[in-house]
């Protein structure tokens, strides 16, 4: 297992594919910078109140 720094763009797209469970399985520490951590909680409210 390993440790991995993950950006966005992968965990948007598990995410929106049910797939996010997956990242425990495959690593063993998984990093989310800060700046990561924003941007997909903007996608998600996005998603969630559906802003155009």
């Amino acid at each position: 297992m390993q440790k991995v720094v993950i950006n966005s763009s992968p965990l948007i797209v598990l995410f929106k594919n049910q797939l996010i469970n997956i990242l425990p399985q495959v690593c063993q520490e998984i990093i989310i910078p800060n700046a990561v951590c924003s941007e997909v909680t903007a996608y998600s409210l996005e998603k969630l109140f559906d802003f155009d």
